[in-house]
């Protein structure tokens, strides 16, 4: 009887070698595959949130209120005394424990079934079999690098919009346990301005706005100007989701004023909103960055999130806006914080393939399932979005109840 020993089955392994990928191959395939396609220093820097490059092992995390480095002047001494010595550290705020996330992925049981009748068919593991397997493991590892980064882009966000917390719950997270962290926005910081209410698609201006008893307009400059003058704050912009710019650039208020603006020769009311209704909406926004002074950024990002359905007994996907609808943020520019992430633990055993990535914050794993007769690729990460300027976050709440 012919017997196959488990490295005959071994499709990775020998496709790995087959691509010239020797000793530790699987970090080093991961290293080449991926090296473009994610960049972490960029996309996080670009998130506000760069990279800590303290990578602790015991996984915690620490809020140091920012402070901006200004060339502060010297100290008078007596000509025998030394100067002060500069202060290098900001006011620690806040520490926790850093959460961990992890998704896995199964390489398709059917492909690989079918690989390895074919191969013990001929006795033999082909090139062509060894690019298919390859491809699902590379598929397979781009599935779970995306989703860590749409994790922390989607932490990021809400951080931002809801009011410097990360709730994480059965909606955003349905099959893990519940996260919390409140990294503490001054009340102050946070007011109410109802500008439209919302039914369906249906928005509708507020009778304080369309009265004139509300201007929107004088609310984000008092914002900006009171950041400035009382808190000292950095030059800043203002941050709000799609759904909430489309709401809110279609408000009378708005269109009328840039229509004031533009053509003072139209003073009847209705005239005024027909002739701006005809402007594209990008020029309407450049407009309200000039009044307001700061420009605005828009954010346009939905996660997604699986769950299982208890009633079909299958896994459904559900959509989440990752910014809060209906609240308009005001935020210095540049950074606003670091990402920082613990060290991977982990032990390498006859059953599985480890790889690191992203400077090793995240740890990849090819485990063979000898129960089960399955091969997945699990990842996990320790890390968390710690923001570190949140009493320069400002919140208006526009969207009425």
């Amino acid at each position: 009887m012919l017997t196959r020993d488990k490295n005959f089955y071994d499709f990775v392994g020998r496709g790995l070698s087959s691509f010239g990928y020797e000793g530790n191959s699987f970090q080093a395939w991961i290293d080449e595959m991926f090296a473009n396609k994610y960049n972490a220093d960029a996309t996080f820097s670009q998130m506000g949130f760069p990279l800590n490059p303290d990578i602790p092992i015991n996984p915690t995390y620490e809020q140091l209120e920012a402070t901006i480095r200004p060339y502060t002047m010297a100290a008078y001494v007596d000509i025998d005394s030394d100067g002060p010595t500069k202060s290098t550290d900001g006011l620690l705020l806040k520490m926790g424990k850093l959460p961990t996330f992890k998704h896995e992925i199964t390489l398709s049981r059917k492909t690989l079934r079918e690989q390895m009748m074919l191969a013990d068919k001929i006795g033999n593991i082909t090139p062509e079999m060894e690019g298919i397997v390859m491809d699902l493991l590379f598929y397979g590892i781009d599935d779970l690098l995306g989703g860590n980064y749409n994790t922390f882009l989607y932490q990021r966000h809400q951080i931002v919009s809801n009011k410097g917390k990360l709730v994480i719950n059965a909606e955003n997270n349905p099959l893990g346990i519940p996260v919390e962290v409140d990294f503490g926005v001054p009340k102050k910081n946070i007011k109410t301005s109802t500008w439209y209410t919302k039914s369906d698609d249906t928005v509708t201006e507020d009778s304080g706005v369309s009265g004139g008893t509300v201007d929107p307009i004088k609310v984000m400059r008092d914002v900006r100007r009171n950041a400035t003058e009382k808190d000292f704050a950095p030059a800043g912009h203002w941050e709000c989701d799609q759904v909430t710019f489309d709401d809110l650039i279609s408000l009378p208020y708005f269109r009328k004023m840039y229509a004031t603006f533009m053509r003072p020769d139209i003073t009847d009311g209705d005239q005024k909103l027909s002739y701006a209704n005809l402007v594209d909406d990008a020029a309407i926004k450049t407009f309200i960055e000039v009044r307001i002074g700061a420009p605005i950024t828009i954010i346009d990002s939905v996660s997604a999130v699986e769950k299982f359905d208890t009633a079909t007994k299958k896994i459904s996907y559900s959509n989440l806006r990752s910014f809060n609808e209906g609240v308009l943020v005001y935020v210095p520019d540049g950074a606003l914080g670091d990402v920082q992430c613990g060290r991977p633990i982990y032990m390498d055993t006859p059953g599985s393939r480890v790889a690191l990535y992203d400077g090793g914050r995240t740890l990849i794993r090819q485990v063979f399932n000898d129960e089960n007769m399955i091969q997945t690729v699990k990842s996990e990460v320790t890390g968390l979005v710690v923001p570190n300027k949140t009493r320069w976050f400002y919140y208006l709440t526009i969207k009425g109840a």
